[in-house]
């Protein structure tokens, strides 16, 4: 049989390969299955933010659960500088976990640029399983993990 690799943008083409793919994990796999069942492809929002008496913000951390295999991701986190170093950051993670745990999550993840904030998920008691390096060029983008 003939065959030949074309390079363009199909997304008919694509959408085949991606339930291709999806058919595939799901036969190999009944945990997997399950996830790619329509109800547990959703994720529930999780949001904590710090804000003045004024109502000014002055932190957050957003994240996400997944149900079917019971974890957290945290997405976004912030705290402006001028309020660094009060336990601010330390406060707003310990309540995402925690909002994370009441809904059945075992472990919790976050991806960080080392101009961001590594060190302070290390403190937090994450361990890095995975380093991209010169991800953007000059720096690096760490991948973090923390059992619940």
């Amino acid at each position: 049989m003939d065959w030949s690799l074309e390079v363009r943008v199909d997304r008919r083409l694509e959408e085949e390969l991606t339930e291709q793919l999806v058919s595939f994990n799901r036969a190999a796999s009944p945990v997997v299955d399950v996830r790619f069942e329509p109800d547990n492809l959703k994720s529930e929002p999780v949001q904590v933010y710090a804000v003045t008496g004024d109502g000014s913000l002055i932190g957050g951390c957003v994240g996400r659960v997944e149900r079917v295999w019971h974890w957290l991701t945290v997405d976004l986190m912030w705290v402006d500088r001028t309020w660094a170093g009060r336990g601010i950051g330390s406060a707003l993670l310990a309540a995402l976990e925690h909002e994370g745990r009441s809904r059945g999550c075992r472990w919790s993840d976050v991806t960080t640029f080392d101009f961001q904030a590594p060190d302070f998920y290390r403190k937090q008691g994450y361990k890095e399983y995975g380093v991209k390096h010169n991800y953007p060029p000059g720096h690096s983008n760490h991948f973090l993990r923390k059992d619940l």
